[in-house]
């Protein structure tokens, strides 16, 4: 059978990436990417993303997506680097997780986060999550809000960032986007993992 996989892929009947992935889930991997990381890890190439901090990956993948399906009942998780959404809700909405920390210095006057939405046309709602710091990853807020929605002058989904302020004025404006009893078992995850 592998032969006929190749000579498919070599005919251009299949893509090299299909190829790839099937070759991974014959050694009992999702997918190629999963495989790669998995080798990259054993080798010392890279860290496996729950011990790597640092990365910028780590707050949105390993933290939002991994939590989110533990608070919300009936999501469907996609594939590390699914174009547009990370989820689909019982619904079926397509939802994308963006993740920001509190950006604050002395230079700043008012702290704010910033969410990159990055004109995603894709996404029927976006999840924001905002916690206060990388170290400390104490949740915040959870807005959820749907991608045509007028925030800050401009729809949604026509956005290439997002920036909300944390003051008292604005943040009250986004009030009817929050979700309180998800950040509350959003905050009992985190203080578990601690």
């Amino acid at each position: 059978m592998g032969n006929t996989m190749h000579s498919k892929m070599i005919s251009g009947e299949i893509s090299c990436v299909d190829y790839d992935n099937y070759l991974a889930k014959r050694k009992g991997f999702n997918d190629f990417n999963e495989y790669r990381n998995k080798l990259h890890h054993i080798r010392g190439i890279s860290l496996p993303l729950s011990d790597n901090k640092e990365c910028p990956n780590y707050l949105g993948v390993y933290i939002a997506e991994r939590y989110l399906s533990k608070i919300w009942d009936n999501v469907t998780r996609m594939p590390y680097c699914n174009k547009g959404f990370d989820f689909i809700c019982g619904k079926g909405y397509k939802i994308d997780v963006k993740c920001s920390c509190l950006c604050s210095s002395e230079y700043i006057i008012n702290c704010f986060w910033n969410f990159r939405i990055h004109h995603n046309m894709v996404a029927d709602y976006f999840l924001l999550l905002a916690f206060d710091n990388r170290i400390d990853l104490n949740p915040l807020h959870i807005w959820l809000i749907k991608g045509d929605e007028i925030i800050n002058r401009g729809m949604l989904n026509h956005k290439e960032m997002l920036k909300i302020q944390n003051n008292s004025k604005l943040l009250s404006k986004l009030y009817i986007y929050e979700k309180i009893d998800k950040l509350d078992k959003l905050k009992e995850c985190c203080n578990r993992e601690k």
